[in-house]
């Protein structure tokens, strides 16, 4: 092991040392169940980039809004009829997804800064214990509904994180697939934007 360790250190720089201890020890943590998720969470969040606004803007209808989300903490059923004439952030996302969990605090920051203005729904199918667990543990604070019924076709996707914002006047204005980073100045004027059309 000496005699390995001299040839090594002797055809490496310490830089080059210190880059192939830290490949070793992430390996070692993307073996290891317990910290796998995390570690992924946390890579995925240092690439987030701020999605843009879609070039085809789609109108929802009335019809398109006969779903009910059901909020796991008072386990009250909730019509969207309750959030008419508020911009909406919808987003559906699960515990066990990492790049859900890298886009998390992202959310809770553009929740913390927006709240009653804009309406928050984010939602989950998992067991409401899960969840509960999963924001208690992470001190986030924004609501997450369960689905009653099924989502509007304008919203089926395969793929989580799927995030929509939509206007009051019920135009999708953003249709993002994948984790992003939710807090940015972008995001922020595009809701100013639309919290003024309201007005």
């Amino acid at each position: 092991m000496k005699k390995f360790w001299e040839r090594y250190s002797r055809k490496k720089r310490w830089w080059s040392i210190v880059l192939d201890f830290l490949f070793m020890v992430f390996v070692a943590a993307m073996l290891y169940p317990g910290t796998r998720k995390p570690l992924s969470a946390f890579l995925i969040r240092q690439t987030l980039f701020s999605p843009s606004e879609t070039n085809k803007v789609v109108f929802l209808t009335k019809e398109d809004w006969k779903f009910t989300v059901l909020n796991n903490k008072t386990q009250q059923p909730v019509s969207l009829e309750q959030f008419k004439g508020k911009p909406l952030f919808i987003n559906f996302w699960a515990t066990w997804c990492p790049p859900c969990v890298a886009e998390m605090p992202s959310i809770q920051k553009l929740f913390s800064e927006y709240k009653d203005k804009v309406a928050f729904i984010l939602i989950s199918d998992e067991d409401s214990q899960v969840i509960s667990s999963f924001l208690e543990k992470n001190h986030y604070s924004f609501p997450v509904y369960s689905l009653l019924t099924r989502v509007p076709k304008k919203f089926e996707s395969t793929t989580i994180p799927s995030t929509y914002i939509v206007s009051p006047g019920g135009r999708v204005i953003i249709n993002k697939t994948g984790a992003a980073r939710w807090d940015s100045p972008k995001i922020k004027a595009i809701l100013n934007r639309l919290l003024s059309e309201k007005n």
